[in-house]
This record gives C-alpha cells, structure tokens and sequence, in this order.
C-alpha cells in the first residue's frame, strides 16, 4: 500500500547576493532530505517565484556527485602542476600557514582579502568572526562597487532604491540597460503586472504591512 511521505514546510532564504533574496518554502522529507523548494507565497516580494540561481543551488544540494576535490600547486608559478589533496589536508595546510606567518611577522602578516561574489551576507561576511579573533589586517571594502556606492548617494541621499512592487502602479514603464528576465524574475513579476491596475490597491496594502527587501 502506497504512504505519503511526510513533508514539513520550512522557511528559508536563497543565500545568494542578489537583491532579490528570495524568501523560499522548503520541503523536508522525514526531517532528513529536502525536496522540492518554491518561491514563498507569503513574501509579497518573491510571490512565489525564485531565480534560475536558487535552482541551480537545490539541484546542488541534492546531487550525488561529490565536491570538486582541491589541488595543491607542486610546481613554480605558471607551470601549472598540480596534485590532488583532500580538502581536510588542504584546510589544515592553510591553518598552519597562517598560523606561521602571526609566529613570525605578527598577525597584521595576514590579510583576508576578499569581497562578495555570489555569496550572500552571511557567507560573506563570515571571514570577518576569524580576522576579528585572530586580529589579522583588515580593510576597507573597496574591490569594485565603492564609486558606484558613494555616487548613488550623492544623487540619491541614500543606497537604496524603488521598491519594485510599485512596478504594478504604473501606466508606462521602461527598463533600460538591465537583463531583469534572466537576473531578476521577482522584479518582472511586479512589473508584468503594470497594464493590470487592479494590482495597484492590493500592492499598496501589501507594502504597508511588509518590510521592503
């Protein structure tokens, strides 16, 4: 005789760094596996739709294959030679290097140098909890985006911008120099609902009752 699984609903967010952050609905099979995960309903932002990143990630998560295997580097610079390592080894490697740099030269010797990438905020930012501990160098987070950053807020007051479900208040509108079907789904749900005025009232009431993202 066939059984339902049992699937609980959990909530969560796509880790990525995108402005979307798309609240997820995710189902836990047995408390052990995770099955299908969707956009959530509740979060008038995401409105049940997540980005073709989130997916790539579940897939990610379920697949069987194992983790690209690290390699260690047997040769000079730019010859290219490199040997398998288990990433336990690897990671022990670079704990004893660091280490031995703060024996030498102190630990201002070591620097993080990082940004964000992909990752979101808190694998991000992770770093920072061992460059506080440890007291490595720190800096100033100015890889890429900083003149962008301090332009935007001279023009604008602030780093922030429209939230994209007033897109469904709008008669006309154009979206210039942005890939927003395939880097933005959540933000063309909002504005395909633009011609349909009926959207307008109930994002208004939406907006008032949830933080914007």
């Amino acid at each position: 005789m066939n059984q339902h699984a049992k699937v609980d609903i959990r909530h969560s967010t796509c880790p990525h760094d995108c402005p979307s952050a798309c609240a997820l609905d995710i189902e836990v099979i047995y408390g052990k596996s995770i099955g299908r995960v969707r956009g959530s309903k509740q979060q008038t932002y995401t409105a049940g739709r997540r980005l073709r990143q989130g997916r790539a990630l579940c897939r990610a998560h379920s697949s069987s294959r194992p983790a690209a295997a690290s390699v260690r580097r047997t040769g000079p610079k730019g010859s290219g030679q490199f040997a398998r390592i288990a990433w336990n080894e690897a990671l022990d490697e670079i704990a004893a290097r660091f280490d031995q740099a703060e024996r030498e030269f102190g630990a201002e010797s070591v620097w993080p140098y990082y940004y964000a990438g992909t990752m979101g905020l808190v694998m991000r930012d992770g770093i920072n909890r061992l460059a506080h501990v440890k007291k490595y160098s720190r800096f100033y987070s100015t890889i890429c985006a900083n003149i962008a950053r301090i332009g935007f807020a001279i023009g604008t007051g602030k780093i922030a911008g429209v939230d994209p479900r007033e897109m469904a208040c709008l008669i006309w509108l154009v979206i210039w120099g942005t890939n927003r079907v395939n880097t933005q789904v959540n933000v063309m749900t909002h504005a395909m609902r633009a011609p349909q005025g009926a959207w307008c009232e109930e994002s208004r009431r939406s907006m008032s009752t949830t933080t914007t993202p």
